[in-house]
């Protein structure tokens, strides 16, 4: 039951980036009381919710996780049924259902695409000559200390990515012609802005072609004039974190 002292004034709060929903409720209640118990709103991953000073937080937290999963509106509290009907419940479980159907049909689409991109990939490469490299010796003893799941990810990546270029060059066709296609080709990793500006710096210093890849990239991933800058320093961007890495690191 509403409490009948409750001011009908209402607080609109920002939620800053990191949050946890849990704590920002409690904190919500908390600005309630300490404001002559108004009406504190703020909105959290697209669901708007309202808070007094004597809600109940595990309430509020259970109807904001049925907004964030289309069970009802996205817009709660501040005094949520305590206990849901059998109609909502009914109601929940069906959305909740339909929501996991739609979810293995996105799954399965997403795998069948993957898995036809792979096979598309490694039927390329099965004539292609294997990355042609400056230093044998130097490139595997680099991959042999690159063996964890995420160096190796990275090493593969590279790689075929290489692999891929060569076999376009082939054609008469030159790396700054082929090197972004090529790259999104290569990704069968599921490869980050780091690890794909790490993967540069990889074959900047091991690959045959790799300087005139590496001149290439500082250009196209520039947002001002810091590719020129790495260009004329030797080093590698990498967009992901805004920052130069020397190619020795």
């Amino acid at each position: 039951m509403r409490n009948p002292w409750l001011k009908k004034n209402r607080v609109f709060c920002d939620v800053m980036p990191g949050a946890n929903i849990i704590k920002m409720i409690a904190e919500a209640i908390r600005l309630s009381a300490a404001n002559e118990n108004c009406i504190i709103t703020f909105e959290f991953n697209g669901v708007t919710v309202n808070v007094s000073f004597d809600s109940k937080p595990e309430l509020i937290y259970r109807d904001w996780l049925r907004a964030i999963n289309g069970y009802i509106k996205k817009n709660i509290g501040p005094y949520p049924n305590p206990v849901l009907t059998d109609e909502e419940k009914a109601n929940d479980d069906r959305i909740k259902a339909e929501n996991e159907r739609r979810q293995q049909e996105r799954q399965a689409a997403y795998q069948a695409q993957a898995t036809a991109k792979r096979n598309a990939v490694e039927a390329k490469l099965v004539n292609a000559p294997p990355m042609e490299v400056s230093d044998e010796e130097a490139w595997q003893e680099f991959k042999d200390k690159n063996q964890d799941s995420y160096g190796r990810a990275i090493v593969t990546y590279a790689e075929r990515w290489a692999r891929l270029m060569q076999a376009e060059m082939t054609t008469g066709r030159q790396i700054e012609e082929v090197a972004e296609a090529t790259s999104r080709e290569a990704d069968l990793e599921d490869i980050t802005g780091f690890m794909h500006g790490a993967a540069v710096s990889i074959l900047a210093q091991y690959w045959k072609y790799g300087e005139q890849l590496r001149r290439w990239h500082n250009l196209y991933s520039q947002l001002g004039n810091e590719g020129e800058l790495a260009n004329e320093s030797g080093c590698v961007l990498n967009p992901a974190v805004l920052n130069l890495q020397a190619r020795d690191q």
